[in-house]
């Protein structure tokens, strides 16, 4: 018995989501109201951040001798762009000053280096789904719940946003292209089979796109794709492997419904995963979203997770009781799965996922 990893490729569920602030703060709503993506759920404050400034190095004097040109002592507070350092006499106004690059208190001055701490900020927690509270915790946040379709991709970065969803290709396997993205896809979700340059990302940033969804990208555009201002979730891997069908057809019925996109990438001992969740209109009542693991069984639709056969879905048609001899030597045991092209492999089963 064998329970895997699992992710959810569903057109209807239930979905609960915590919103929870860093430190203790304040819960703005109740239980049982109704909230939109932008609606603020909770507040709380939180410390500034240190910010070192080297007094010795801006103004080319020792670093023995560089407090005596620091015009502010421990514990004192500082405005932005306040002149924190500078040289006196009649030539001081002639020279070069240092000024604070935040608002805050001056925490400590040593060796020609000030530290600053800055003032404390509000932080402003957003539902970013389209739901209802169903439960609130004092001081730390709410749980959200919505009805609609829920995706969970294989890896993502750029944080959350949320859009119209604007499919900018009729077919899995097409590509990103810059000549695709244009006016109309300002503020909107664009979707695409997979992404293989920074030109069509670049044409997306001058759109002002709110996010991305795609199959594939290839990987050593990774570190651009984490500059980007706005998120990028990847359904199947890296490469230039299309978008798997269920997927895109899942995507392609929600075209033009609002789609709220969370890329955080998932740690090494689990965490969040990258995932679109769709909200839509329910009459009738769904079933709760099932978030018990489970073992792995025939029939199972199954997603696989490394080479050769990375990204692809399929469905597990055996379950050998005894280790079978993989390509590397190895004895495994393996689950034989067959793909949407008909065609069976046998797999590890460290490198099969769960659909559900």
């Amino acid at each position: 018995m064998y329970y895997p990893l699992e992710s959810w490729i569903t057109p209807l569920t239930t979905i609960r989501r915590e919103r929870l602030l860093p430190v203790a703060g304040e819960v703005l709503v109740g239980y049982g109201e109704k909230v939109g993506p932008a609606d603020v759920v909770a507040r709380c404050q939180v410390r500034g951040h240190m910010r070192v400034v080297d007094v010795s190095r801006a103004l080319r004097v020792d670093r023995k001798r560089a407090t005596k040109y620091v015009h502010k002592s421990p514990g004192e507070t500082i405005q932005a762009d306040e002149v924190l350092a500078g040289h006196g006499g009649l030539l001081g106004s002639l020279r070069s000053n240092v000024r604070s690059p935040v608002e805050g208190q001056i925490v400590e001055i040593r060796d020609g280096l000030v530290v600053i701490e800055a003032a404390p900020a509000t932080l402003e927690l957003s539902a970013h789904l389209k739901g209802q509270i169903s439960n609130v915790m004092p001081k730390r946040g709410v749980v959200i719940s919505a009805v609609g379709t829920l995706i969970q991709g294989l890896w993502g970065t750029g944080g959350e946003a949320e859009g119209v969803l604007k499919l900018l290709v009729d077919n899995p396997q097409s590509p990103l292209r810059a000549s695709s993205i244009d006016v109309s896809c300002h503020g909107t979700v664009i979707v695409a089979g997979h992404i293989l340059d920074e030109k069509a990302l670049e044409q997306a940033i001058e759109a002002k796109v709110r996010g991305a969804i795609a199959g594939s990208v290839s990987a050593g555009l990774c570190p651009f794709l984490q500059s980007l201002p706005f998120p990028v979730l990847i359904t199947n891997g890296f490469g230039s492997m299309a978008m798997s069908e269920p997927v895109f057809s899942l995507l392609h019925a929600s075209m033009g419904r609002e789609a709220m996109i969370s890329t955080y990438e998932p740690g090494r001992w689990g965490g969040r995963r990258p995932e679109v969740i769709i909200p839509l209109r329910v009459e009738d009542e769904v079933p709760s979203q099932d978030t018990g693991p489970r073992p792995l069984k025939i029939g199972d639709r199954v997603r696989i997770l490394r080479e050769p056969h990375l990204g692809a879905l399929g469905s597990v048609t055996a379950l050998p009781r005894l280790p079978y001899t993989v390509e590397s030597g190895a004895r495994l045991s393996v689950a034989e799965v067959e793909f949407q092209d008909g065609d069976t492999a046998m797999v590890p089963l460290a490198n099969v996922e769960l659909i559900r």
